[in-house]
């Protein structure tokens, strides 16, 4: 295990200010045999300057515009590692965290990636017991104390096996921006027949979208609507589709209807721009979904296991 070298790649906008927490937590981790890249995604903070000056060792890739977390793809040719550990700037890892992930994606051949437990970084006991995934193609985290090793259908941060992400020739969709991208890039593990496994003694404190929260609502609710759906139509079997399909447009006219009863009227219009949008550019969809379905070896019963309905309906998840 200590002759596994990892590639640490940090995605970054405008998080001077949260990148020398998270990169003190990883020079103290107990391991060591790994290298950082830091994908800067057109940052005006000062953040490439402060990486330069600051932390030699670390590879500095430069995008020209703002490519959202699907800015991480810039990385990929530049990572030298087995793995990749993929993160966001804006938290700090346990010392411990690195070795237990690898640990465990080392001792099962079947997972393509490991993800860590997830701790509010100002409220220590809120955590995340990894995250659940509805057949309406509406997706959050599970608000527990999860304590087992176990599959999960997706999480935004990660180690993963290179090979798999050579193999798609992307980490993320380039084309979601943000939003929705982790459960589309564990449901083409899932296609795949591969897993993710959360493991629960690999901890990261997480500041909770540091770099995103000033982002507007209705344009957000826009990007994470269109990327589920686009999610929906690229991984199911034609014949799930037209299942699912009456459930997953229900749940879209549920919360609009919801929307409306509380007034919020931009972010049901987001919504209806999402649905429309799917519609106008649905041969592209098409297209993206022949690509993806070249590497499906599960079939949907697989991709399923992981999906639950229960916590859509019960609300026991972190919105």
């Amino acid at each position: 295990m200590k002759n596994k070298l990892i590639s640490i790649v940090i995605v970054n906008h405008n998080g001077k200010n949260l990148l020398k927490l998270l990169l003190k937590s990883i020079s103290k981790s107990t391991y060591k045999n790994y290298e950082i890249i830091i994908v800067d995604n057109k940052s005006s903070d000062g953040s490439q300057e402060f990486i330069k000056k600051n932390y030699k060792k670390v590879k500095l890739i430069v995008n020209k515009e703002n490519l959202g977390y699907s800015g991480i793809n810039s990385s990929l040719k530049y990572c030298n590692g087995k793995y990749i550990l993929f993160l966001n700037n804006d938290m700090e890892l346990e010392k411990d965290c690195i070795k237990n992930i690898v640990k465990t994606i080392e001792s099962d051949k079947n997972a393509a990636m490991v993800a860590p437990k997830l701790v509010n970084f100002y409220n220590r006991n809120l955590k995340s017991a990894g995250t659940w995934a509805s057949r309406a193609f509406y997706n959050g985290h599970v608000k527990e104390n999860g304590k087992n090793i176990r599959e999960i259908p997706y999480l935004g941060v990660g180690l993963i096996r290179k090979d798999f992400v050579e193999m798609f020739g992307y980490l993320f969709d380039p084309d979601y921006f943000i939003y929705a991208e982790d459960l589309d890039l564990g449901l083409r593990i899932r296609l795949n027949g591969e897993k993710i496994l959360f493991e629960p003694n690999a901890i990261i404190y997480h500041l909770h979208a540091a770099t995103t929260k000033k982002t507007a609502n209705a344009f957000t609710t826009f990007l994470m609507e269109r990327n589920l759906l686009t999610t929906f139509f690229k991984i199911l079997s034609v014949r799930n589709i037209l299942i699912y399909l009456p459930y997953v447009l229900f749940a879209r006219f549920v919360a609009i209807a919801k929307d409306l009863l509380t007034l919020k009227i931009n972010i049901a219009l987001s919504r209806l721009k999402a649905i429309f949008f799917i519609l106008s550019r649905f041969n592209l969809i098409v297209k993206k979904r022949k690509e993806t379905q070249k590497f499906r070896k599960a079939e949907d019963k697989y991709i399923f296991k992981v999906f639950s309905e229960s916590c859509l309906f019960k609300k026991k998840f972190i919105v």
